[in-house]
């Protein structure tokens, strides 16, 4: 029988939670963005992956390179949030200047301050980066592997191409969760609950008839309602949308690709014949995780865009989506996401209870089978 691993403190503790983020993180493939963010030499985005804030810019040659974001003098932050930086990286500070390639080119009163400095030695620390289908990734460790942490998720990519001009995106929408990260990456890869919680938004599929598929560290969901046959939708929203006319995704109208790709530890990527979102976890606190989501659609006059203020409990002074502003309960939004994000809240508060204890877990792949290979992936990274 399928138990839980993790104790409960992996979900509530501030030891635990600091102990992620150095062990975890520090060697962790984390969404930056998207490709196209990169259009000309300079452009950069900035991350924090666990204790550890990153920086990916496009060199002079068109390539992108990632670097740990911090000067090699005083360990300033050098760059902030997303732009353009020119042909060199200037710490604001004492104005250390990095070539893009991130070699240490230049610094003020460098005879008289620093006569015996060796510049080759003080280049910016690298970090390993990556692309895949579009998506930008970076991991602290230099020597990461790319392709071996994608392990056979590539064989059946989904064919949607945010780079296409065939694709629009939405706006941002910024959820702020009252839970754990793991909380929701554990609801996300949960088969079991889909045709319950759901019974009204997603109608399913029941745990027979549904099943992820698990890919080294990442996962990938289909829908098995179709005499067997993997699918990208439950049959429910197939139905749902059968005569509706909504444009679909060049490429994306016929199966044999997943409904949902969960690559570790915190990058969600749900395609659909009419959209792709992807989405990104960060880790606030033991008990708060912020979800930045974006999704791209066909660029037809037909298909319409997320907003965030249409999203339940989005706040126009915060400009993010809080279980806080919920005006109505969740079950009867009619938004999965507004489902997920209360279930999720619930077991937060569950996990802080004295008689607090997990019992069997449902078996098989469209159960909650899961769950415990997540647990004891992490687990292996918070043992080294």
């Amino acid at each position: 029988m399928t138990h839980q691993i993790l104790p409960a403190g992996a979900y509530t503790n501030v030891d635990w939670f600091a102990a992620e983020q150095k062990h975890l993180f520090g060697q962790a493939w984390t969404l930056v963005g998207h490709r196209s963010a990169f259009a000309e030499t300079g452009d950069f985005l900035t991350i924090t992956s666990g204790a550890y804030p990153l920086a990916v810019i496009q060199d002079n040659t068109g390539n992108l390179r990632a670097f740990h974001n911090l000067c090699r003098h005083r360990g300033t932050e050098l760059l902030e949030g997303a732009g353009n930086a020119g042909k060199t990286l200037v710490c604001p500070y004492h104005r250390w200047t990095y070539g893009l390639d991130g070699q240490l080119r230049g610094l003020p009163d460098r005879a008289t301050c620093f006569p015996d400095l060796d510049r080759e030695s003080l280049g910016l620390h690298p970090a390993a980066i990556g692309v895949w289908k579009g998506l930008v990734f970076v991991n602290p460790d230099p020597t990461a592997d790319f392709d071996a942490w994608l392990n056979t998720v590539t064989d059946n990519p989904f064919p949607h191409d945010i780079d296409s001009e065939d694709m629009k995106p939405s706006e941002e929408l910024v959820y702020r969760m009252h839970c754990n990260w793991k909380v929701f990456v554990e609801n996300a890869i949960d088969g079991y609950h889909l045709a319950y919680l759901h019974e009204h938004t997603l109608g399913g599929p029941v745990p027979g008839a549904n099943e992820w598929v698990q890919h080294g560290e990442n996962m990938v969901w289909y829908s098995t309602e179709r005499d067997g046959i993997r699918n990208r939708i439950p049959k429910f929203i197939e139905d749902q949308a059968a005569g509706s006319g909504a444009a679909t995704v060049p490429g994306a109208d016929v199966p044999g690709y997943g409904g949902v790709y969960y690559l570790f530890p915190t990058t969600l990527i749900t395609p659909s014949p009419w959209s792709l979102t992807v989405s990104r976890l960060i880790p606030v606190s033991p008990d708060e995780t912020l979800m930045r989501s974006r999704t791209w659609v066909p660029n037809s006059w037909f298909a319409a865009t997320e907003r965030a203020k249409d999203a339940p409990g989005y706040s126009a002074e915060t400009g993010e989506i809080d279980s806080r502003n919920w005006t109505q309960h969740p079950l009867e939004t009619g938004d999965f996401q507004t489902e997920d994000i209360w279930v999720c809240e619930k077991m937060q508060r569950s996990l802080l209870g004295a008689r607090y204890a997990v019992g069997p877990l449902a078996r098989g792949a469209g159960g909650e089978e899961l769950l415990p290979a997540f647990q004891r992936i992490l687990a292996n990274y918070m043992s080294d």
